[in-house]
């Protein structure tokens, strides 16, 4: 840990770049996971809008088969009674087939030279022998219904010509009956199928001239019949294949849409159905909006984080610093210093002590750093102290000392085992901005002290006791009849005086009482009666 903290502090651009190339690739990866979900819901769209389209293609393909089929059996019920018509009522089923069908403009039959025979209504043109469809049916013996180009009629509305051939008797062109079909009520029935706003629909004939469009668009009078297809529209007829999906841009007004294009045999159309991107994406798109805000309110919060633990970390590789150049400071004094000095991080880890460990302990400080606190052997009072101390530590607000002045006083054994009576003093370290940092103490061996601290108080004890006993006399005193000498302990004789200065607090001052004044003078007086 502690070699992890120096490649650190040693190191802090290298750390602050891993840190930013971390955040850089969490975000990319959230990135390239958002688009990865994203493309999955664009496909998924997209396969809706093409299984929508294939849906709607064939919806639409019965309708246009429905309405052929109901013109195709007006025309053969007119072809039927052409070949058995000898009391002229063909006239009167033309007019009665064309109010049926209802969705006609016209419906006509034409003798082989094309003079028209019957009509309903009347038509604006008796012949029709100049018409493409009228030679196609005389070149063609064939019996199917044909169905001729877009045709546009004087008054610019444009028709589809369904026609079917007449056979004499014994064989050969007797003529023709034939329907007129505006492309309007094909354009109506396609109306039917809901492809949006800005869906379309189309429908072209075998030689890909182009019959009618849903919705309509400006131009289309000068498109209608126009054979022109492009891109993968053209490689989708080409596939040959009866359904072809793709998604391409309208050449007719410039939106994007995923076509099915359905090709049909009875009767011979390319049927092409369209949804809009724009439409059908919408849902997706807003999807992105979202996934691009949620990405981007990611982003940010997560270098908002990362810049806030760059902060964080270069306010702690700060404090880390300062309480490194703090230990440095001490450490030439720790290192020749009789007490032990130490320091300890928030957790109560120790972090440094000093070689003094060694004199006062008996272990290295590799060795006391090691153990564990139990090891350690600190009472356990002491260390419910220490612990307390710990605790409160951590509550006091920031820049509190209320321990500098306080002593801490345990007992420890020694690596022998041998008790060791200590004296701990020790202060909180806290950061500029408030945080606790953690703790540093110094530790001293008092056990001679307290040693010398006992016997003195023992000595005290006894020397006041004999002083008591020495100023105040009690017992008997060996003193002399005669001189009033008094005997000492040692066997030596002093003045009663002399004894009593020495063994009590009175002093003495020497004077003559009356009597032996009185006495003194006889004596001196006598003396001088002898000498006289």
């Amino acid at each position: 840990m502690n070699d992890a903290r120096r490649f650190l502090r040693a190191t802090p651009s290298t750390f602050i770049k891993a840190m930013g190339a971390l955040l850089v690739l969490f975000n990319l990866v959230l990135v390239v996971a958002a688009i990865w979900v994203l493309a999955l819901s664009r496909r998924h769209y997209v396969e809706r809008a093409e299984s929508a389209t294939q849906n709607l293609a064939q919806v639409l393909e019965g309708s246009v088969e429905d309405t052929i089929q109901r013109i195709d059996l007006t025309i053969q019920s007119i072809q039927d009674e052409a070949g058995h018509d000898s009391q002229g009522r063909l006239g009167n089923l033309v007019r009665l087939q064309f109010q049926r069908a209802e969705i006609l403009a016209s419906l006509q039959v034409a003798d082989a030279s094309g003079r028209i025979l019957h009509a309903a209504p009347a038509p604006t043109d008796p012949s029709v022998a100049d018409q493409g469809f009228f030679h196609q049916l005389q070149a063609n013996p064939a019996p199917d219904l044909l169905i001729s180009r877009p045709v546009r009629s004087p008054d610019g509305t444009w028709h589809l010509i369904l026609a079917r051939r007449l056979e004499r008797t014994g064989g050969g062109f007797a003529g023709a009956v034939f329907a007129l079909l505006p492309t309007e009520q094909l354009a109506r029935t396609m109306s039917q199928v809901d492809v949006g706003r800005w869906g379309s629909v189309s429908l072209r004939g075998t030689d890909l001239s182009l019959l009618v469009r849903y919705p309509d668009f400006v131009g289309r009078q000068r498109l209608t019949g126009d054979t022109r297809v492009a891109g993968a529209y053209l490689e989708a007829v080409r596939s040959n294949r009866a359904s072809v999906q793709f998604t391409e841009t309208s050449v007719v007004d410039g939106l994007r849409r995923t076509y099915s294009l359905r090709k049909t045999d009875h009767p011979p159309f390319y049927i092409l159905v369209g949804l809009a991107q724009r439409e059908y994406l919408q849902a997706w798109r807003h999807q992105v909006a979202f996934a691009i805000a949620a990405v981007l309110g990611l982003a940010a919060l997560t270098l908002a984080l990362g810049w806030q633990a760059r902060a964080s970390w270069i306010r702690q590789m700060a404090d880390q610093e300062r309480l490194a150049a703090q230990e440095a400071r001490y450490r030439l004094l720790a290192e020749n210093a009789t007490d032990v000095i130490w320091s300890m991080d928030p957790d109560g880890r120790l972090t440094y002590i000093s070689p003094s460990i060694l004199r006062q302990r008996g272990w290295t400080p590799e060795e006391f750093m090691a153990l564990s606190p139990e090891d350690r052997a600190l009472s356990r009072k002491g260390n419910e102290m220490f612990r307390e101390r710990m605790e409160k530590a951590r509550q006091l607000p920031p820049g509190s000392q209320p321990f500098e002045g306080d002593l801490l006083q345990a007992t420890v054994k020694d690596k022998d085992g041998r008790e060791l009576q200590i004296e701990a003093q020790w202060r909180l370290v806290w950061g500029e901005d408030g945080r606790l940092l953690g703790f540093q103490g110094v530790t001293r061996d008092i056990t001679a002290r307290k040693r010398l601290e006992v016997e003195r108080e023992r000595l005290i004890q006894s020397l006041t006791q004999a002083l008591a006993d020495v100023k105040q006399l009690s017992g008997m005193l060996p003193i002399c009849s005669s001189c009033k000498k008094v005997r000492d302990d040692h066997g030596y004789w002093s003045q009663i005086e002399t004894y009593l200065s020495e063994h009590t607090e009175a002093t003495f001052t020497h004077g003559v009482c009356p009597d032996c004044a009185q006495r003194f003078r006889e004596e001196i007086r006598a003396r001088r009666d002898q000498g006289g």
